[in-house]
């Protein structure tokens, strides 16, 4: 019963300070939790970004891939989230938590194991490509993305423990998790990928992760320490196995699957765009495969710079053979790089003013140097942008190299990376005013020529005929398209082409492939009209390009 007069009797006010022995101890926990969430967060958004690396090998690096991991990585993070306040209300923060960060940790470590398994699981025909990309996705992310969100709550719980105002205190802690999460981002793109490697990005966050739960542990009596000190020389074992140099250390990685197998690789690098990888061609003697995530990119001739595999280059061989007239000096763009295999065929067999190559990532050039027979830029005419093809083409219109180039290459698609601002309406047009009045705008598409398919070929044939007045289209097979995935070629200009009777005249070059559809000056030919209602109207812009969502069918034929 309280008594007038002495206001002690009444309980403290919301408002009322800490007393003086409490505030330096009640500071130090909230300094703790903050700290703790900072970490959490930065680890959950450094496996995020790390994720979608892991995966492009086999799975691409589609729109598919990055909704998925989005999608599992912010579920994960809810479910933890609802389960974490479960866990605060019924056992002590600085009990569980140690223990939390342990298994955080070795789920973080397993992502390598499962990632590596993925690649063998078979998908069943009934299962639709999107829906594979996120069963994949699911089971590599999802439960380490949901330990790591349980932390959250729990260092809340234990922050609002010390008596502290609870919207300060939830303040802080959703400012320095947001904290947390954008240095993670910044730290794992700008940095970390091209520094250390994905498998040393994942490694490294185990470990973090095993350190602050072993901090955490000395804290507080009976919580799991032991387990956690086991774990922590586990790892760091594992670590010596995964980046050591010794002979014995890399056999024992490759073996628990902790490094990839070079043994086979003439090069590996791996930059922030691609896991670079060249080799010798089992098949083709004398020539080297360039592989990006996996993915072979380019067969490139060590003896033979005029030697091309890819169907689709001896069509632009062809093409440019039939074209372009005798003595003239051509300037060139390519939209993408790779192993340079047509670039260098350009200067060796034409006369040359000028050779451009946009390759956004200057690892594939340096890779092309060292290890793919590309002389240094002082030795060759080809000159090259590391940087996105649109922001060259907008540097070169803002120069003044309107109406500059003979012929524009694209080689900057694959079938499981297509980049779609490079397949618009708008980029179209700008290559249109960076070509001459009589020059060819040349490029290859991947896609599946049947009744119900062929949606992304037909809108992107679609699209190049808004801006350019003939359009022709080729299949890289002799009999033309079949059912089958196909690379076909498009060709576009202003002026009509003498290209119909290509490779039958004296003096042409051979190649495999049919020219099937055309269209000249509104004027259809061949099956162009099939072409066009395979693309079903759809005219490809800045605003709206679903390439990835166009493309799905040649994702799930993988």
């Amino acid at each position: 019963m309280s008594i007038e007069g002495h206001p002690e009797s009444f309980p403290p006010a919301d408002d009322a300070p800490d007393p003086p022995q409490d505030r330096a101890g009640t500071s130090r926990t909230l300094l703790l939790a903050n700290a703790l969430v900072f970490a959490s967060s930065t680890c959950i958004m450094v496996l995020e970004i790390v994720a979608t690396r892991l995966i492009a090998a086999n799975l691409g690096a589609s729109l598919y891939t990055w909704t998925s991991v989005i999608g599992v990585i912010l579920a994960g993070i809810s479910i933890g989230n609802f389960c974490g306040g479960k866990i605060a209300d019924r056992h002590p923060p600085k009990r569980v938590l140690p223990m939390l960060f342990l298994a955080a940790s070795v789920l973080s470590f397993s992502v390598l194991w499962l990632n590596h398994y993925a690649e063998s699981w078979w998908r069943p025909e009934s299962v639709a490509w999107p829906g594979w990309v996120l069963f994949n996705v699911m089971v590599i992310f999802l439960l380490p993305a949901m330990m790591l969100g349980t932390i959250g709550p729990i260092v809340a719980k234990m922050a609002l423990d010390e008596g502290k105002k609870t919207g300060s205190t939830m303040g802080n802690i959703y400012a320095w998790a947001a904290a947390g999460s954008i240095f993670g981002t910044f730290l794992t793109g700008f940095v970390l990928i091209e520094l250390i490697g994905t498998r040393a990005i994942v490694t490294s966050v185990a470990g973090v992760l095993a350190m602050i739960g072993l901090g955490l542990a000395s804290m507080a009596y009976r919580s799991g320490g032991a387990f956690i000190s086991t774990w922590l020389v586990i790892l760091g074992l594992f670590n010596v196995v995964a980046f050591g140099s010794w002979p014995w250390a890399q056999e024992l990685g490759v073996f628990l699957l902790l490094r990839p197998d070079h043994s086979g690789l003439v090069y590996f690098d791996e930059s922030n765009y691609f896991s670079i990888q060249v080799y010798e061609a089992p098949d083709i003697e004398n020539a080297r495969i360039l592989a990006l995530d996996n993915l072979v990119h380019s067969y490139v001739s060590s003896t033979d710079v005029t030697h091309m595999i890819y169907d689709y280059e001896t069509i632009y061989a062809a093409i440019v053979r039939r074209l372009a007239p005798p003595g003239r000096p051509l300037r060139s763009l390519f939209i993408g790089g790779g192993g340079f295999v047509f670039p260098r065929y350009m200067e060796a067999v034409h006369p040359i003013a000028g050779i451009d190559v946009a390759e956004i990532d200057p690892a594939v050039k340096r890779a092309a140097n060292l290890a793919l027979y590309l002389p240094p830029d002082d030795e060759t005419e080809i000159k090259t942008y590391t940087m996105d093809a649109r922001n060259l083409v907008d540097d070169l219109l803002r120069g003044g190299a309107e109406g500059s180039y003979d012929f524009i290459f694209g080689d900057a698609f694959n079938d499981l990376s297509v980049p779609y601002h490079l397949t618009t309406l708008e980029f179209t047009a700008k290559l249109g005013e960076l070509l001459k009045p009589d020059g060819v705008y040349m490029i290859n598409i991947i896609d599946i020529y049947t009744p119900g398919l062929g949606r992304f070929l037909g809108s992107f044939v679609d699209t190049s005929m808004q801006n350019f007045a003939y359009v022709y289209v080729f299949s890289s097979t002799s009999d033309g398209p079949t059912e089958d995935r196909d690379t076909f070629i498009v060709a576009c200009s202003m002026r009509p082409l003498d290209i119909h009777d290509l490779g039958s005249r004296p003096g042409d070059d051979l190649f495999e492939g049919v020219l099937f559809a055309w269209a000249e000056n509104g004027v259809l030919g061949g099956q162009m009209q099939t072409v066009l209602e395979r693309g079903g109207g759809l005219i490809l812009t800045d605003d709206f390009a679903p390439v990835d969502n166009l493309l799905a069918p040649i994702l799930g034929s993988q």
